[in-house]
């Protein structure tokens, strides 16, 4: 057996071979990560076929997946051209795979934390300012399945349904730096068998991106604001400011 034959079962043998991190995918059509890692010999064609330059081989950064395809999606996301899962050799990529549609590489979640348009709702419904007002609805129009994978409720908060197929081209596009508003969840990831540790991480970053119950979201938080009038209250400012009660030539 050669060195390369033994370190590749070797690698596919491995316990933590099975090692998650948002926005980290692997291409269109893969199987499951235990299986992928058995069945990828690293050949690279995924790789050279894709015109887009989405698909990077694994480095020394990514541990026990050095060598193996993977699509980082807050860099280049991935076009669901649908040419890699025909020219892989082992199965790694399913070869039927044809719908971009039936794409499953991860999950969008959106991070209302950071969303600008859920930091505007919020801030119109408690009254405080915190910076510039911003609506923004990048991923929304970047979305390969607008109004089917991704949704605007009430025309402002974006929000991820079921047929999210992942090809986090909303994540490459956000505009907010450095941390992204909206991120890709890798399939596998949120599987307590196969992720394991990660599975657990998995939890606590969905937690933190949606929120806790307590929190108002989404057409709650809409009608919420809609409930509030601010006529005759003066606004609130960070900075030492007074608004003028009335404005010349004004009635």
């Amino acid at each position: 057996m050669s060195f390369w034959e033994d370190l590749r079962i070797r690698l596919s043998q491995n316990p933590f071979k099975g090692f998650f991190k948002l926005n980290r995918l692997r291409p269109p059509g893969a199987v499951a990560e235990e299986r992928f890692m058995e069945l990828c010999i690293r050949c690279g064609r995924c790789i050279e076929v894709c015109p887009y330059n989405c698909i990077k081989r694994a480095d020394l950064y990514e541990k026990l997946q050095i060598g193996t395809p993977y699509i980082f999606a807050d860099e280049r996301a991935c076009y669901l051209c649908m040419k890699c899962p025909g020219v892989c050799p082992t199965g790694a990529l399913d070869p039927t795979l044809k719908d971009p549609k039936q794409v499953a590489i991860g999950k969008a979640v959106i991070d209302q934390q950071i969303c600008l348009n859920y930091i505007y709702v919020k801030e119109e419904e408690t009254g405080k300012v915190s910076g510039t007002a911003t609506i923004c609805s990048t991923c929304y129009n970047v979305c390969p399945y607008t109004d089917e994978a991704i949704v605007m409720e009430k025309f402002l908060l974006p929000v991820i349904t079921e047929k999210c197929v992942g090809c986090g081209i909303c994540v490459e596009k956000c505009p907010t730096h450095p941390k992204r508003a909206v991120n890709i969840v890798p399939t596998g990831m949120s599987d307590e068998k196969s992720a394991g540790f990660y599975y657990q991480r998995s939890k606590v970053i969905h937690s933190r991106l949606v929120g806790n119950g307590d929190q108002l979201t989404g057409e709650k938080l809409i009608e919420k604001k809609g409930s509030i009038s601010t006529f005759g209250k003066k606004p609130e400012f960070e900075s030492d400011f007074t608004p003028q009660d009335d404005i010349e030539g004004w009635e």
